[in-house]
């Protein structure tokens, strides 16, 4: 997931209409959305920035996300 977040109108979607799904939980304001057809999570509206959007950098076709560096998030230890 991107550490950066883009303003709704720097988000361009490809997806086929009605092809993506929403879930929410909690306070309901993140967006997480989802592919209907293989269940990969692209991106989602954040809950600290409204409006704004973090990506999946592997979905997108001009990124080798292998080649990027990565941070481990330790969440259990929060």
């Amino acid at each position: 997931m991107s550490t950066f977040t883009l303003a709704a109108k720097d988000l361009v979607i490809d997806a086929k209409p009605g092809g993506l799904g929403l879930y929410q939980f909690g306070s309901g304001l993140a967006k997480h959305y989802f592919c209907k057809q293989c269940g990969i999570y692209p991106f989602h509206e954040t809950l600290r920035m409204p409006g704004h959007f973090r990506v999946n950098l592997g979905c997108l076709d001009e990124v080798d996300s292998f080649s990027l560096e990565t941070t481990i998030f330790d969440g259990k230890s929060l």
